[in-house]
């Protein structure tokens, strides 16, 4: 994901605005809303991290945290940092093309733990915070980035956006080990992935091809990964958008998030994944990771490079937003102001909690380094 070295020091407006929330899943007829933080000490001023993962049957929460070459683990239900595993991460070396921890996904049922690093794929048992197994994926000294998990073929599917051409893999859960990668010659880096059910195959966001200049979401046919040939069939494009985060929602809606070129509107898309077809262009953006909570019937949009007149510009003039979209209507039903530099989210729905890790910002509510914590409702 498209995580950034950004000066902590950028001021925040910490207002709530005041849009009603109203829509599906809303029991209690509140507003999302900060409800506690978490502090994260770091050896420097800033704050580097990239993707959480909530483990739904555990209650714990994994965030892959560079500055201190960990996985940082919170308690959900105390929403206390409790551990922090080191196996031998990257960590931050100046520049975001070689750093580690990355991308992390859990095998529900089991303590096991995929962490994205540099070079490889760090299998770890959450009971100690143990390395199991390394599973090497290149030479490069660069980055393995975006993660996701099929379920229904134990397979892991893994994205290399740095190396040129940038790649992914594919690895067996059961045999932990490499059983396919697949090239993107043409493209300009990937982005998040995600394993969708419905159509049995892995969508991908593409950042940019000659067809498709300002992004795309391809399609890899699961059967063909099962062949050990896995194909880019589809490419579904995406207009304006620059596209980062996925996440899958109700029926085929699947929501991109997009950081459009400076000066055009900030947008996020809902498309049909089993067509492509655009159904709608939400006017709020500027976000990496996104995140679907089924409990509520919301999509949660932590926009870190939002501009109060809605249009792309850059990270020192940003207003940090989390947009909070209904999925039956597909639109805007709130917006809470969050941290500096949150591009990455996390869900617990059971608990109705939002993970927002953040850069301090010298002042106010997040002054200080840490993982904000927001109700879903």
């Amino acid at each position: 994901m498209k995580y950034r070295v950004l000066n902590p020091l950028v001021p925040l407006s910490i207002v709530v605005l005041g849009m009603a929330a109203c829509g599906g899943g809303n029991e209690g007829g509140t507003t999302p809303h900060l409800t506690s933080t978490i502090s994260v000490q770091t050896p420097a001023a800033s704050f580097l991290f990239d993707i959480g993962y909530v483990d739904q049957s555990q209650g714990k929460y994994y965030l892959a945290d560079v500055s201190n070459n960990a996985i940082d683990v919170v308690d959900v239900n105390k929403n206390q940092l409790i551990s922090q595993f080191k196996p031998g991460f990257a960590g931050f070396s100046g520049s975001v093309a070689t750093a580690g921890p990355e991308g992390v996904v859990g095998i529900p049922g089991t303590n096991q733990l995929y962490v994205a690093d540099v070079n490889s794929v760090k299998l770890l048992d959450v009971s100690n915070g143990q390395l199991l197994k390394n599973i090497p994926i290149a030479t490069s000294g660069l980055r393995t980035d975006s993660l996701c998990f099929d379920p229904d073929d134990s397979l892991i599917m893994a994205t290399n956006p740095a190396d040129s051409p940038p790649f992914a893999t594919f690895i067996s859960t059961a045999s932990q080990t490499v059983v396919a990668t697949l090239s993107f010659p043409d493209s300009a880096g990937l982005e998040q992935c995600q394993y969708d059910k419905v159509t049995r195959s892995f969508l991908l966001n593409n950042d940019g091809t000659p067809a498709n200049a300002h992004g795309e979401m391809d399609v890899i046919p699961l059967n063909s990964v099962l062949a050990g040939t896995p194909q880019n069939s589809k490419a579904y494009p995406l207009p304006a958008c620059n596209p980062n985060g996925l996440a899958l929602g109700p029926n085929n809606d699947v929501l991109v998030a997009c950081t459009p070129d400076t000066g055009s509107p900030l947008i996020s898309l809902i498309l049909d994944r089993a067509t492509g077809a655009l159904l709608s262009t939400i006017p709020f953006g500027g976000a990496d990771q996104v995140a679907y909570d089924s409990v509520t019937n919301r999509y949660f949009i932590p926009a870190y490079l939002d501009q109060t007149n809605g249009l792309a510009g850059p990270s020192s003039s940003a207003t940090p937003t989390l947009g909070v979209v209904d999925a039956t209507s597909r639109s805007v039903i709130a917006q809470v102001a969050m941290g500096h530099s949150s591009h990455s989210i996390a869900i617990h729905g059971a608990s109705h909690q939002i993970y927002l890790p953040f850069a301090g910002s010298g002042s106010g509510t997040f002054s200080s380094n840490g993982i904000a914590v927001f109700s879903t409702q």
